[in-house]
C-alpha cells in the first residue's frame, strides 16, 4: 500500500481503531493531495469473514487503479473474536470517516465504490444497507442516501443465509464437476458458526446478513444504481448471486458483471505460476471498466 492510517469508530459499542490501507496510481500523494481529487474504491476482502487482510486484493486493487482510482482496503475485525455485526459496523465508519475526511487526503467522497470478493462481497451490499439506516438516523433524506455511493462491484458474493450449506450445495449448476476444487464444507460451515455467533441470537433472513432477502424499499433506497455482480459456474453460491442480480434489476437497478464460466468459489485468488492469466485479468477488466461508468 501507499498509504495506511487507523481511523477511531464511531458506531460499534467497542471502541476500536479500524485499520485503512491505500492503494493507488502514481498520481496519488495522499500527504501532498493534488487539486484534482481521485475516486474512492472501498474494498472489504473475503476470507469467511474471519481469515485475511486487505492485502489478499492486490490484483483488484492494481486493476482499480487503471480506472484512476484509488482503492482503499478496510482492516475489518474478524471472527470469532468479533462476529458479527462488528465487520459491517467498520464498513459503515470507513465510509462515515471518508465523507469527513477524504477530501483532505486527495479523494473525492462523492464518488465512493464499495467492493468485494466472497465476504466481502457481501459486505459490500450489507455495509451500503446499514449506511442507509445510519445516515436516515441523522436525518438524511431518502434521494440523499440514495445517492451517497456511486456504485457496488461484488464477485461471487454469498446473499442469503437463511439457506443452509447444504442447499446451497444441492444448487450447484455442475452435476459434472470436478471432484477436489474449491474449499470443503467443513471449511464453510466453520466460518458460518464463527461469524454468525450465537446463531439463536441472528436472523439469518435479516437484512445486514442475507442482502438477497432483504425488502424492496430497503434495496431501492440503499443500494446505488449501478451495480456489478460475477458470480461463479461452479460456486455453491452461484445460484444465490443470479437470482439476486435478477430482483435487483427487477427493481430498476442497472446490473452489469457475469458468470465466469468453468471456475469455482474464489478461483481468482489461486496462484499464477505461468505469468498471466487470462481469464483472470479478463474479468477485472470488465470489473474496472465498471468502475469508470460508476465514477461518471
Amino acid at each position: 500500500p501507499k498509504h495506511t492510517l487507523s481511523i477511531p469508530s464511531t458506531i460499534s459499542a467497542t471502541p476500536h481503531k479500524i485499520p485503512l490501507l491505500f492503494y493507488g496510481p502514481a498520481s496519488f500523494h495522499p500527504l501532498k493531495p493534488s487539486a484534482r481529487p481521485l475516486p474512492i474504491v472501498l474494498n472489504f476482502h473475503g476470507g469467511g469473514f474471519t481469515l485475511g487482510s486487505p492485502n489478499n486484493d492486490a490484483r483488484w486493487a492494481t486493476a482499480a487503479t487503471t480506472a484512476s482510482a484509488v482503492l482503499i482496503g478496510v482492516a475489518y475485525r474478524l471472527a470469532p473474536e468479533h462476529p458479527f455485526p462488528a465487520a459491517v459496523e467498520d464498513g459503515v465508519d470507513a465510509i462515515l470517516w471518508l465523507l469527513a475526511h477524504g477530501a483532505a487526503y486527495g479523494l473525492d467522497p462523492a464518488r465512493i465504490v464499495l467492493s468485494g470478493a466472497s465476504a466481502g462481497g457481501n459486505l459490500a451490499f450489507t455495509v451500503a444497507l446499514r449506511l442507509a439506516a445510519e445516515l436516515r438516523k441523522r436525518g438524511e433524506s431518502a434521494s440523499r442516501i440514495s445517492k451517497t455511493l456511486a456504485g457496488i462491484v461484488a464477485f461471487y458474493p454469498p446473499t442469503n443465509y437463511a439457506q443452509t450449506r447444504e442447499q446451497r450445495r444441492a444448487s450447484n449448476r455442475s452435476a459434472t464437476k470436478p471432484v477436489g476444487r474449491g474449499a470443503p464444507d467443513g471449511l464453510f460451515k466453520l466460518f458460518d458458526e464463527a461469524y454468525l455467533y450465537p446463531r439463536e441470537g441472528v436472523d439469518l433472513a435479516g437484512v445486514y446478513v442475507s442482502p438477497g432477502l432483504a425488502g424492496e424499499g430497503v434495496l431501492r433506497e440503499g443500494l446505488p444504481a449501478r451495480i456489478a455482480i460475477f458470480t461463479c459456474e461452479w460456486d455453491q453460491l452461484y445460484a444465490e448471486g443470479e437470482a439476486f442480480r435478477r430482483r435487483l434489476v427487477g427493481l430498476g437497478k442497472t446490473v452489469k458483471g457475469r458468470m465466469i464460466e468453468g471456475v469455482d468459489h474464489a478461483w481468482d485468488k489461486q496462484p499464477t505460476f505461468r505469468g498471466r492469466d487470462g481469464k483472470k485479468d479478463a474479468m477485472y477488466a470488465e470489473a474496472a471498466a465498471e468502475l469508470v461508468e460508476m465514477f461518471r
